[in-house]
């Protein structure tokens, strides 16, 4: 079993957003696109990999990107806590 389309599933919608965002004019972020780079960011940050792949694949991308590692101002936009949890083995159905 392999997790991989689904970590990279995850990247590619956050980077598309993350494209959206960078292609725009200085000034105003539109409601839609502030809301799109939120959401696939917490998606990706809150999805737990299931093999050790999905945990490379996802920590590569995470550390190349200002949302999850600080940018310019240094500060994240995700807390110690959400970064590490995303890591976490996934949650076992009892």
């Amino acid at each position: 079993m392999t997790d991989l389309p689904t970590v990279q599933a995850l990247i590619d919608a956050h980077r598309a957003a993350m494209e959206r965002y960078d292609g725009l004019p200085d000034g105003d972020v539109p409601d839609d696109i502030e809301a799109e780079m939120t959401s696939t960011g917490e998606a990706l940050c809150a999805y737990r990999p299931a093999t050790i792949e999905g945990v490379h694949l996802k920590a590569e991308y995470m550390m190349s990107c200002d949302v999850f590692v600080g940018g310019e101002s240094g500060e994240p936009e995700f807390t110690q806590a959400q970064l590490v949890s995303g890591f976490l083995p996934p949650l076992l159905s009892v």
